[in-house]
């Protein structure tokens, strides 16, 4: 299973302004906690940015089709003076990402109405993310930024994490991710292959030596210096 989440805007865009927040800063911290949540199961997830980065929406669309992703997921928050979560789908969408965003939204739904804010409904948009996607796609707007109430969530670091546990838990259980074993040496040495990070199997029993461990380390450090440039983001 793969997934691509996108954190909109970015860059030269900021997205929605208020409350003295910017979208851009607000999805990307909500996002990487997220992508931290999603490490405790048995799936691969790309974002489509790191940083502060400029990322067009073809070029998140193409990561995603060009990965073969499973599913795409694009998280935002909301301005225009309401209050509440919303998600949406393309229009067009076929009855799996219908049947798959409604599962989602209805987990999402949970942690806002449990806080006492709206469920503003699954509604459906020619967004370019979701018709330029070959896969199941969704968009989440989270909260709205120019809404005192709201935007007091988003600048509350244990709301913020609250929410990504939320969104994580809600994608696994949707998609039917397993938790990843604890114990599992040889399936965590599969993933750092999978990622490019090591080349080769690998005996979980085997020591490491210091060029091996700095081939890692620089494979790691290539990417995310690849990453933060901006070649991935947005």
């Amino acid at each position: 299973m793969l997934i691509v989440l996108d954190f909109g805007h970015g860059g030269r865009d900021p997205g929605a302004v208020g409350s003295g927040l910017q979208e851009k800063d607000v999805v990307l911290t909500l996002g990487l906690q997220v992508l931290s949540f999603l490490e405790e199961y048995e799936v691969r997830v790309i974002p489509t940015r790191t940083g502060d980065v400029y990322v067009s929406l073809e070029e998140r669309a193409e990561l995603a089709n060009k990965n073969g992703a499973d599913f795409f997921c694009s998280l935002h928050v909301n301005a225009g003076g309401g209050s509440g979560f919303e998600s949406f789908i393309h229009p067009d969408a076929p009855q799996k990402t219908r049947m798959i965003a409604a599962a989602l939204h209805r987990e999402v739904a949970a942690f806002y109405i449990q806080r006492g804010f709206p469920d503003r409904g699954l509604k459906r948009a020619d967004l370019a993310v979701l018709r330029k996607t070959n896969m199941p796609a969704v968009l989440l707007e989270n909260f709205f930024i120019d809404s005192p109430r709201d935007a007091a969530c988003l600048a509350d670091k244990a709301c913020l994490r609250e929410l990504a546990r939320a969104i994580a838990g809600g994608m696994a259980r949707v998609l039917g991710l397993k938790k990843r074993s604890s114990g599992d040496a040889a399936g965590e040495i599969e993933r750092l292959r999978e990622r490019g990070l090591i080349i080769g199997n690998h005996d979980p029993d085997a020591a490491v030596t210091w060029g091996e461990l700095a081939a890692v380390l620089n494979r790691l450090l290539d990417r995310l210096e690849k990453e933060g440039g901006g070649t991935t983001g947005g």
